[in-house]
């Protein structure tokens, strides 16, 4: 029998990726399972914005890294609304579906809850999908779910 103890589920914060909070909720409570909230920022700040706002490297990283903890805090509180399960919070810098990956082998997850964009054709060509790759190198199951659509 497939006992879930451990879900992973990463967030870039935008309101597609938070439409699979539900799904990794409703698990957590469902299994008794901790929820592992995982954000992923890359390694190298963007270099526009240091030029343009003509602040140093260790500012524009220190203010990234406090906005995502700030998003990722806020997240945790609105996931808190629905039950009574073990949360764990962690950002990683690194590229978004190899970090994913290390992180689910490192902690043992059971099942990994991600949102698509949904994107198609020269969209989907040139960004590629976090949730595709996810797919492609986990080990472990993968639950992908995509936004409600509009009607």
């Amino acid at each position: 029998m497939f006992k879930i103890k451990n879900i992973l589920f990463p967030t870039d914060f935008s309101k597609t990726s938070l439409t699979a909070a539900e799904y990794a909720v409703n698990l957590a409570q469902q299994y008794g399972a901790k929820l592992h909230v995982l954000h992923v920022l890359e390694k190298i700040p963007p270099i526009l914005a240091i030029r343009s706002l003509d602040l140093s490297r260790d500012k524009i990283i220190k203010s990234i890294d406090a906005d995502a903890r700030a998003h990722l805090d806020e997240c945790i509180k609105k996931i808190k609304k629905h039950g009574d399960f073990e949360i764990i919070s962690t950002i990683r810098k690194g590229i978004d579906y190899e970090e994913i990956i290390k992180y689910s082998q490192e902690k043992k997850i059971d099942i990994i809850v991600i949102a698509t964009h949904g994107r198609t054709g020269i969209l989907h060509t040139l960004l590629g999908s976090v949730a595709e790759k996810v797919i492609r190198y986990s080990k472990i199951p993968v639950l992908v779910t995509t936004p409600p659509s509009k009607t």
